[in-house]
């Protein structure tokens, strides 16, 4: 989509036609996929139980060439990502939705239908794991690798996380971070808006669109600021 300038619609037919994209594309466009993989990567990292209905889920529908334009002119791109960390007081908190991430980052890179896994540690730091997610031999030579495990697993046991809960998890609320956003308003009007908010530009944006990055801030205090103007997109930033 963003490489050839393809509208989203037409990015996922040839997604499609290509094997990398169910019929119901559903599971990949509005983040299921992502929210179920995180679950997992959580649940063994954190070692408690964290279910699908406990991660906010945001897809890409919502994602459009003016985005990738003005993410483009800030050197940014934009990538679904689920993510989960551990607080200081020990709950998790997870949640999947597009990010804009700093064309330098190796996430920026990871395209196609290449997946990746970023990790960071209080002693190693970041760490990357890359690979094919999609295709019909990554599939089945990840399916082949489960039920291997699934043999060994009788000698030495299963890999197993304790029981979750509603206590468990924290909801986004609290969490800080810089901002995307783009309105249906002249910029003066979200300048007034957003205190010190960064405007973007791109080429061909009409007169009455205006895009900018913002200070770290909750989502309530964005909704709150951008009350009375009509929001056309809004996402976290990374970096």
């Amino acid at each position: 989509m963003i490489r050839a300038g393809l509208s989203f619609e037409a990015a996922l037919k040839e997604a499609q036609e290509n094997g990398y994209a169910e019929r119901n594309p559903s599971a990949d466009v509005d983040g299921h996929d992502a929210c179920r993989k995180i679950c997992i990567l959580a649940s063994i990292a954190f070692g408690r139980h964290v279910m699908p209905h406990q991660v906010p889920t945001e897809g890409i529908g919502g994602v459009s060439l003016a985005d990738v334009a003005y993410a483009d002119s800030c050197g940014r791109k934009i990538k679904l990502l689920g993510r989960a960390m551990r607080l200081e007081d020990g709950k998790i908190c997870a949640y999947v939705a597009p990010h804009l991430v700093f064309s330098e980052d190796p996430l920026a890179g990871v395209e196609d239908v290449f997946n990746a896994i970023a990790v960071k540690g209080d002693a190693i730091g970041d760490v990357m794991f890359y690979g094919r997610g999609a295709g019909k031999l990554p599939t089945a030579s990840a399916v082949v690798a489960d039920v291997m495990d699934i043999v060994r697993s009788a000698k030495t046991g299963p890999i197993a996380w304790l029981h979750g809960g509603d206590d468990v998890t924290v909801s986004t609320d609290g969490l800080e971070s810089r901002w995307y956003v783009r309105v249906k308003a002249a910029p003066s009007q979200l300048r007034a808006a957003l205190t010190g908010a960064e405007l973007l530009g791109r080429a061909g944006a009409p007169a009455d669109e205006t895009a900018a990055l913002t200070a770290p801030m909750t989502r309530a205090q964005l909704d709150a600021a951008l009350i009375g103007l009509e929001r056309l997109s809004a996402f976290r930033l990374l970096n």
